[in-house]
């Protein structure tokens, strides 16, 4: 009777149905962020490669044979007009070491020169590192840069040659984010290795002295449109192929759907937008919207 009874329960276990799960819910809506589409003037441009260069330098000397006592400056150092660089003493104020004042007090000086930069600039060139040179008069010491010469080299490929006429105004970009504003010059008379005309770009106030050969960023103005669509730039997603582009658009408090746009002019915050035209009142994602279904459920956050 004890096994009949511990069969029965076994065999109940075994038939009885697991217990009911909760009833799923709704699949859970994608939290999203939405905007208008804006009409605004937008300027298409052209960002192009340029290096910094002092096409003036100026070569500092030894203007005596002689020892070279200190070198006050080293490579890369900024400097001012009239700085002292190096210091100099002949052999003839070597020979006579301390005796030179005790012979004669007006002597004190005798032998001894410094050498001072001829110019503001930046040192590019250092021949003479350290104490204790020998050097011939006329001997270089050190190159400056002159700051106030300083100009970016732009290599324009030739199909762009257009926008660098009538001397146009442009956007100089620094690495730390620095944006400076500039003069195309006339071009070189001379083509670089990659078949692009060389210009020079003049800044109009350079923050200081800016180190030789930076790579810098030139924004050449394509033209400007008085009045466009503008997306800020996370509304607008894309294939992998870059060659479709869409949005997504509420149509209801709680329904987006895919838009395919045809754009324009893209940059970093914003996007134009050329078709379709949308109205003003026309909400599009701009957070949340990357994955959607072609038709999604959404949650609007205020």
């Amino acid at each position: 009777m004890k096994y009949n009874s511990l069969f029965f329960l076994l065999l109940a276990a075994c038939n009885s149905a697991p217990p009911a799960d909760e009833a799923d819910g709704p699949p859970p809506r994608a939290q999203v962020r939405v905007a208008t589409v804006q009409t605004q003037a937008l300027t298409e441009t052209i960002t192009l490669p340029a290096t910094s260069t002092y096409p003036r330098k100026s070569g500092v000397t030894a203007p005596l044979a002689g020892y070279v006592t200190a070198v006050r400056v080293r490579l890369g150092d900024r400097v001012s007009a009239g700085q002292v660089l190096f210091a100099l003493e002949t052999k003839e104020r070597r020979a006579l070491g301390s005796d030179a004042q005790r012979i004669d007090p007006s002597l004190r000086g005798f032998g001894l020169v410094t050498v001072t930069a001829p110019a503001s600039g930046i040192v590019s060139v250092l021949d003479r590192q350290q104490a204790g040179d020998y050097v011939l008069e006329g001997a270089p010491l050190c190159t400056v840069a002159e700051s106030s010469q300083l100009v970016f080299q732009l290599n324009l490929p030739y199909e762009y040659h257009a926008l660098a006429a009538n001397h146009p105004t442009v956007s100089i970009l620094l690495p730390d984010g620095t944006r400076l504003s500039g003069t195309v010059q006339a071009p070189l008379a001379s083509m670089s290795a990659s078949q692009s005309e060389v210009y020079l770009v003049k800044p109009d106030r350079p923050p200081g002295i800016i180190p030789e050969n930076l790579v810098v960023q030139v924004l050449l103005s394509k033209g400007r449109r008085a009045a466009t669509q503008v997306l800020p730039a996370a509304g607008v997603l894309a294939d992998e192929t870059l060659t479709n582009f869409w949005v997504m658009k509420l149509i209801n408090d709680s329904t987006a759907v895919k838009i395919p746009v045809e754009i324009g002019v893209q940059k970093p915050t914003e996007i134009e937008i050329i078709n379709p035209k949308f109205n003003s009142t026309d909400k599009i994602l701009i957070s949340g919207n990357y994955g959607l279904a072609d038709t999604a459920k959404v949650t609007v956050l205020r």
